[in-house]
This record gives C-alpha cells, sequence and structure tokens, in this order.
C-alpha cells in the first residue's frame, strides 16, 4: 500500500515537472496569448472615454466652533461624517439641480448622484466633494453647484456659520488617469493565463504513451531498445514524396491535353 502511494507522488510529481517543460517548450503560444492580451487591452483603453474630475474642499468647523479641547477636534470630526451624508442628500442635489437649469443644464438627480463623490480627508475635518464626468465643463459645474448648495444645506441644519470652502472646483486641463498600464499588465497576464490553460488542459488530456520512462510506467515493462528518428532525414523524405506527386499530376494533366 504505503509502495502503490510513494509511486503516485512520484508521478504526480514527474508531471508537475513535465508540465513545467511542456510550457516552456510552448513558450511560441505563450508570448502569442500576452500579445493578444496587450492588444485588446489597449483597444479597450483607447475606445474608453476619456473624464473629467471638478474637486472642491470644505472646512467643517465654522469661524463661531472654538477648536481649543479635544472635545471640539472630536465634534469636528463626527461632524465631517455627517456632512458627508448632507452632502449626497436629495434637498443638496435638488438645489444644485435648480442652479444648474439657470446655466441651461438639464440633470436628473439620478445622474447627479452617478457623477458625485464625498469623502472625508483622513485624519482631518475637510469634505472633499468630486463631480466626475465626460464634459470637464460640466463636472466643474455641476461641482460648483453642489458645493453652494451643500454649504447653504449644513448652516441651515445645524444653525451655525456655515463651512469654510477651502478649495472651489475648477475646470480640467486634462483627463483622469484611466489606468493605462495597470490594463496593459492584466491584458498580458490574463492572455498568458488562458493560454497556459488550454495548453494544461492538452497536456492532462493526451493519454498517449512518448517517453521511455512512460512506457516503464504504465506497461510495468523495460525498454530493450530505442530506434533514433532522423528528423532531417524525415523532413527530406516529406519533400521528395510531394515533389513526386506534383510531377504525377503534372504528367496525367499532359496526357489529357
Amino acid at each position: 500500500m504505503e509502495n502503490r502511494k510513494q509511486k503516485e507522488e512520484n508521478e504526480m510529481e514527474i508531471d508537475l515537472v513535465s508540465l513545467f517543460f511542456y510550457l516552456i517548450d510552448k513558450w511560441k503560444l505563450l508570448f502569442l496569448g500576452a500579445v493578444v492580451g496587450v492588444v485588446l487591452a489597449g483597444a479597450l483603453v483607447f475606445f474608453q472615454t476619456p473624464m473629467y474630475e471638478s474637486n472642491s474642499t470644505l472646512y467643517v468647523l465654522s469661524k463661531t466652533t472654538s477648536i481649543t479641547s479635544i472635545t471640539d477636534l472630536q465634534a469636528g470630526t463626527e461632524l465631517t461624517s455627517d456632512f458627508s451624508v448632507i452632502a449626497t442628500s436629495k434637498p443638496v442635489i435638488d438645489s444644485a439641480i435648480k442652479t444648474l437649469k439657470k446655466e441651461n443644464i438639464k440633470l436628473t438627480r439620478k445622474e447627479i448622484k452617478k457623477m458625485l463623490t464625498v469623502a472625508n480627508k483622513t485624519d482631518t475635518r475637510m469634505l472633499s466633494i468630486t463631480v466626475t464626468s465626460d464634459d470637464a465643463k460640466l463636472s466643474c459645474a455641476v461641482a460648483d453647484a453642489i458645493t453652494d448648495a451643500a454649504v447653504d444645506q449644513m448652516a441651515s441644519i445645524t444653525q451655525t456659520d456655515p463651512p469654510t470652502i477651502v478649495e472651489h472646483p475648477e475646470v480640467a486641463s486634462a483627463p483622469v488617469d484611466n489606468g493605462m498600464m495597470k490594463k496593459l499588465a492584466m491584458g498580458i497576464l490574463l492572455g498568458i493565463f488562458l493560454v497556459g490553460m488550454v495548453l494544461t488542459i492538452r497536456f492532462i488530456m493526451n493519454d498517449k504513451i512518448q517517453t521511455e520512462e512512460d512506457i516503464e510506467d504504465y506497461l510495468e515493462t523495460s525498454v530493450l531498445a530505442v530506434i533514433p528518428v532522423d528528423k532531417e532525414l524525415a523532413y527530406y523524405s516529406k519533400q521528395e514524396e510531394k515533389t513526386e506527386k506534383e510531377r504525377h499530376r503534372s504528367h496525367k494533366k499532359r496526357k489529357k491535353s
């Protein structure tokens, strides 16, 4: 029983080593998979619509709020979380929609929510409002309208001075990074992986005896002799056979004519 188990483990080890060298031998196919993967990823990036961001930053503590104690600092941090919710609330978005209509920009609540991202900058009482779209001017206009509406709504709810606008939205001069290098790398890896999977399946499904070791392992018999195959001789033999067939065909055509 132990000998059989040991034999199975040895076969598994041999199979993995054989698979490794089999894949190395098929490096051209793996390289082709990488090329196809990077071309498809490049095409995806090329046809991807460029997106533009416009940002604003708010300081959530008002002018009348004291920051001389730890309690005040903790309150400011909590307010940042509250203001994040307020900035994406329906009243703020509806107010921004009204402002945008005056500029002949018609957007729905759902469209603005898809464009809007509100986040608290780590370890600060700063609130970042970001609007992303395929139009740089539109992103700036929406960000500006959301910022003004959020400031008014925050002051109304907290009954204090409005938060300070640290940074106003600006029209982006360039699109945001579309992750081109990351996508190209993913395309290469995916192409190699898919080709490798196909080759691995073919290797596993191939149950033909190909080496002396296969004869000894599967047939449990010794190899008495090995007849070497001259690949060059076989190649020239095929070429001669092909030439002979072509001559025979041309001879038949002449007879018919």
